[in-house]
């Protein structure tokens, strides 16, 4: 390790000094401005409570000082000290970090209590039944005698640290940068570093570099990416030093990248490279120009090691003296990052974790130093099992081969494999290391993210948009411009993705962003996380250290007989507390009880997750929990929230998915302005009563289902009016309730800019009624008119007699998939061949419907003005009829219609005897590129398949990619 220079010491030390400084003024004056405030904080709730009134401007001040507080913090924390004591007093100031920001929103919760609810106070207290018994334990009183006790202890902290702060000097050698790796050059020969199971990366890149590829004009670039300790380097220097390479190229040069990227410094090392000599040159135009010297019209082979920098702007810059060289010149570039590929254009090459065979052989010729010994079965076996571990990093795979060199004797390689995953001993700190140094580059918050990660057992598939939640109930996230706290968060994400922090998991999910951790990763989020998280991966309830923040249970997978009893178990400063047992494929939750004082004990949480469990009913306290901001129940047996939830004013995120016992929302969740994604579970909805308000909450993003009753108190149509930031899918349930088309107008589906995937959906048993007016149906349906950039569309159990026009005027440019279910009276389809981004169209369960005929494609409106549109369908792929019990005929398609078709299903159409007049000779279409034509119960069609494409027997779902023929069924 380099000696850390004396005077780069000092000013770390004076730097981090001033920040603690200011921390602890800081830390005063937030003391001093909370006592005021809390001393106007008010009586219990009652009928006759006042609001609470507070001086703004001292509540403003207050909030700047915690500002400065959190600033002067990260500062220290970017100075790497090296010093547990050190770090051990930063953690120290965190907490009151903490403790500080709870005091805050506990005084801003109170003036919202006193202010906001009273009209809804007044409104429960007037209801009958057990609302109004609730009333009372709506919103929790805070009096000042609770928030001086959370400012004293914060004092008497404080004052314990201020003690210290002249012991906490740094000495000369503390609060040293984080030290870097030394640079890694190239090999003079193979014996440095093992090269196993890689001979075809091997042999692909040797090619590529063998070959007259050209991509960057007179030279090529290739990223060979993947994540820490996966070999990239090594298999580059092997490659580097073959001897098929030797004589291909003019211009060798190796160049390790410094992590701190620096433009000049990289010239200076290329320069350096090619003469061996140290040029004294320090601006970049005489650098380029000593470059473009060396590399004019030289064939080069340039290898950029462990790059890190993604600034465009630096690529364009270091790329100017590449364009001289000969054509043929080749860039090798190792990164962990995808986005250093796309800045250079380059083409990847992902390098892929080691075989099991192959990990066995590399951790084997460690173990035996190179030498043949031979191993009995037994001690091969327990090398295997060692090697599993590794999940096929070789920088793994050598760590542990190292320890089990030390002997080899059967129970020192037993004790390797116990405590490989057991112990934080020399072996697994060997491995982490080089994984950390990606985890040391990321900024504060970034850690943060990921220590987060630790709460989540080994394997555990992360959804994407859950974390970022997470992390934004916890306030991780940054968002100080136009982008929301959600674009934010998924930008952290894939930061993390691309560092391969997160992989791809082997096996697909279509239409979720799901993804794994590596298990080497995992450790490091648990070796970074330390006191601050726990998980517990047993049934029983832990006891909680004080410094615990964050805290987990993961059951066994095996269903548990005993319920989870949810009740003290110390860690009253708990900001998130979370249930990961994953649903059980026989839909059995996990049984759990919870305490009546639970919320009471928790009052600190910021995220509470109960999913999978067999809750029923929840304490009326649940109101307590004011800091909350994320709260799911998902797949659970809660059947109805507390009317005190709609104290949660902090509430970002509700999650009810699957809760199908939900029989109503309380009433109060009107109140929650801050909710942004509200998950309602889909089956069996239309039960559920949505209260009156939720046009209120301008702030939801996710509304997954909207349901309109035929009670008082439901929710009506037009409060989709003001929710313009919706966004994803919706489905909006029991439009058979509106009565009027000026409400389904005033609901303004067309601000809705962001909603992708939208249902509209009538009562199915009321569908087919003769009491229902057919023609009120229609026109609500009309004025429920989507924005145009909608991509899916489902109508549902529409008990109208027409479609709305707006699905043939060319509105839903977009639109690539649409399903009309149970449209009971309807008997014409609209003109739907004019819909020029349409590939999958359902149409299912229209009783009435006799005929399809020309206008179905649009021709019978089609027009000269309208050309471009006489090709039906232009890019529809799967079309499917289903159930169409009085459908008899299908005519009026052209010859260049259904271009793109590729599957068609009749399913149930019993009365079709007359198919499409193809207009070829003998009334036969070819149907190109369609690959699947499958029929059931299609009883009067005949099917027609060409000799030599298939014999007469074949089941016509099994045609593979032959064309299919269709003739005019015989009378």
């Amino acid at each position: 390790m380099d000696t850390p220079d004396p005077e780069s010491s000092t000013t770390i030390e004076e730097r981090f000094f001033v920040n603690v400084k200011g921390a602890m003024d800081s830390l005063q004056l937030f003391l001093h401005t909370s006592k005021k405030l809390a001393s106007n904080l008010g009586k219990p709730f009652n009928r006759d409570s006042k609001p609470v009134r507070i001086d703004e401007d001292e509540f403003f001040r207050l909030k700047l000082r915690l500002e400065a507080i959190r600033a002067t913090l990260k500062r220290s924390d970017g100075l790497g000290l090296s010093d547990e004591f050190d770090r051990l007093w930063m953690r120290e100031l965190r907490d009151l970090e903490y403790r500080a920001e709870d005091v805050v929103e506990t005084i801003q919760f109170e003036v919202l209590r006193g202010t906001r609810f009273e009209e809804f106070k007044r409104e429960l207290l007037e209801s009958t039944g057990k609302r109004k018994r609730e009333a009372y334990n709506l919103f929790p009183s805070v009096t000042s005698a609770s928030v001086f006790l959370k400012i004293k202890k914060i004092t008497d902290r404080f004052h314990e640290i201020a003690r210290q702060r002249d012991a906490l000097r740094l000495q000369e050698e503390d609060g040293n940068r984080l030290v870097k790796p030394s640079p890694i050059t190239p090999m003079s020969s193979h014996s440095a570093c093992q090269l196993v199971g890689r001979k075809d990366d091997m042999d692909k890149l040797i090619e590529w570099l063998k070959s007259d590829e050209l991509s960057h004009g007179t030279y090529s670039v290739k990223t060979i990416v993947g994540m820490a300790g996966v070999g990239k380097t090594t298999l580059v220097q092997h490659v580097y030093h073959d001897h098929a390479i030797q004589s291909s190229f003019d211009l060798k040069i190796w160049v390790h990248m410094s992590q701190q990227y620096d433009v000049v410094e990289v010239m200076r090392k290329i320069v350096e490279g090619i003469g061996n000599t140290s040029p004294y040159l320090s601006e970049l135009d005489s650098l380029h120009h000593t470059a473009i010297h060396h590399f004019r019209d030289k064939k080069f082979l340039l290898v950029l090691d462990d790059m890190w920098d993604e600034d465009p702007r630096h690529w364009s810059s270091l790329q100017v003296p590449l364009t001289y060289g000969a054509k043929g010149s080749k860039l090798v570039v190792t990164t962990r990052s995808m986005k250093v590929s796309q800045i250079m254009c380059a083409k990847r090459y992902h390098l892929r974790c080691l075989s099991d065979d192959s990990s066995w052989e590399l951790c084997r010729n460690r173990a035996c130093q190179g030498r043949k010994i031979e191993l009995d079965c037994n001690m091969k076996a327990i090398g295997k099992r060692i090697v599993s571990r590794c999940k096929g990093l070789p920088l793994a795979a050598e760590a542990v081969g190292v320890s089990l060199s030390f002997s080899h004797e059967e129970k020192h390689w037993n004790r390797v494999l116990e405590n490989l995953l057991l112990t934080e001993d020399d072996e697994v700190s060997k491995i982490l290391p080089a994984l950390k140094v990606s985890y040391d580059l990321l900024p504060l918050h970034l850690k943060r993210c990921f220590a987060y990660c630790s709460l989540f057992p080994k394997g555990y598939v992360f959804q994407k948009d859950v974390l970022v939640k997470l992390w934004m109930a916890q306030g991780f996230i940054d968002c100080n411009g136009s982008s929301s706290l959600e674009e934010v968060g998924g930008k952290y994400f894939y930061y993390l993705l691309d560092r391969c922090f997160f992989l791809h998991p082997p096996f697909h999910y279509p239409t979720e962003e799901r993804y794994v951790m590596h298990d080497l990763y995992h450790e490091l989020a648990e070796d970074v996380s330390g006191k601050e998280f726990n998980r517990n991966e047993d049934s029983k309830m832990p006891t909680l250290d004080e410094k615990v923040r964050h805290s987990s249970i993961v059951p066994p997978e095996h269903l548990l007989e005993e319920a989870i009893q949810l009740g003290s178990f110390g860690g009253q400063d708990l900001r998130s507390f979370l249930f990961v047992g994953e649903k059980k494929p026989e839909g059995v939750p996990f049984p759990m009880n919870i305490s009546h004082d639970l919320f009471v004990l928790l009052d600190c949480l910021r995220v509470l997750d109960l999913s999978n469990t067999d809750i029923e009913n929840l304490p009326c306290n649940l109101g307590n929990l004011i800091h909350l901001r994320y709260l799911s129940f998902e797949n659970s047996r809660i059947r109805c929230l507390p009317e005190s939830i709609g104290g949660l004013f902090n509430l970002q995120t509700l999650n009810l998915r699957e809760c199908i016992y939900l029989d109503e929302l309380p009433k109060g969740l009107k109140l929650l302005d801050n909710l942004r994604h509200l998950y309602l579970p889909l089956y069996r909805s239309h039960r559920i009563l949505m209260p009156y308000g939720i046009g209120q909450m301008t702030s939801l993003q996710t509304l997954s289902v909207f349901v309109m009753g035929t009670e008082t108190e439901s929710c009506r149509i037009e409060e989709l009016s003001n929710l313009v930031n919706l966004k994803g899918e919706m489905h909006v349930l029991g439009i058979n309730n509106v009565t009027d088309p000026k409400f389904a107008e005033e609901a303004n589906m067309q601000n809705k800019l962001k909603v992708e995937k939208l249902t509209l959906e009538w009562s199915v048993a009321d569908s087919t009624s003769p009491d229902l007016n057919g023609e009120l149906a229609s026109e609500v349906l009309e004025k429920l008119k989507p924005y145009h950039k909608l991509e899916e569309l489902i109508i549902n159990g529409f008990c109208g007699t027409r479609l709305p026009s707006w699905l043939s005027d060319q509105v839903l440019l977009k639109l690539t998939t649409l399903d009309l279910k149970r449209c009971n009276k309807v008997e014409k389809l609209p003109s739907l061949g004019k819909l020029p981004s349409l590939k999958r169209l359902s149409v299912h369960s229209m009783v009435r419907l006799t005929r399809i005929g020309e206008e179905f494609c649009g021709h019978a409106s089609s027009s000269s003005s309208m050309g471009w549109c006489h090709r039906a369908f232009p890019k529809l792929e799967a079309l499917v009829f289903k159930n169409m019990d009085a459908w008899e005929e299908w005519g009026g398609v052209e010859s260049a219609d259904f271009p793109c078709l590729k599957y068609l299903s009749l399913y149930e159409c019993n009365l079709l005897r007359k198919c499409p007049q193809f207009p070829d000779s003998v009334k036969v279409k070819r149907i190109p590129k369609l690959k699947e034509f499958a029929i059931t119960k299609f009883q009067k069609t005949q099917i027609i398949i060409l000799p030599g494409e298939t014999s007469n027997n074949t089941p016509c779902n099994f045609l593979g990619d032959r064309d299919i023929i269709m003739l005019e069924a015989m009378q």
